[in-house]
């Protein structure tokens, strides 16, 4: 048996800790670029995430192309899929969702960065 398949066995069985893996995480947003609507101010994009070896996790964004903002929290689970983290208030611009490791309750390091653009209807 290779070791990775080992290790996940061990995990799965409550043997081994999962911080004992190596922190890591995808993020990804759909549609991207969203697209907003004619006559509309904002449109909707989805964020996904996943966590592998972390205890706990954050995602934030910023609002790159909004001078002044700050970031603000969007998640705070080890994962979100399909529909269920919706960002329904991107505007024309580029938001940068980041995904943090807060294993250690603090924030560690990003695990994945995904840049969402909004654009206007064409």
């Amino acid at each position: 048996m290779q070791k990775w398949h080992l290790l996940a066995l061990l995990a799965a069985l409550g043997i081994l800790e999962a911080h004992a893996f190596a922190a890591s995480g995808t993020i990804a947003a759909s549609p991207n670029p969203c697209v907003v609507p004619a006559g509309a101010n904002t449109c909707t994009s989805y964020i996904t995430w996943t966590t592998q070896g972390v205890k706990h996790a954050r995602v934030y964004v910023v609002d790159s192309h909004k001078k002044g903002k700050e970031e603000q929290e969007f998640g705070t689970s080890l994962s979100c899929e399909g529909e269920r983290c919706r960002a329904s208030w991107i505007e024309k611009g580029s938001y940068v969702f980041t995904l943090y490791d807060y294993s250690s309750g603090h924030r560690g390091s990003a695990l994945a960065t995904v840049t969402v653009t909004g654009e206007a209807h064409r």
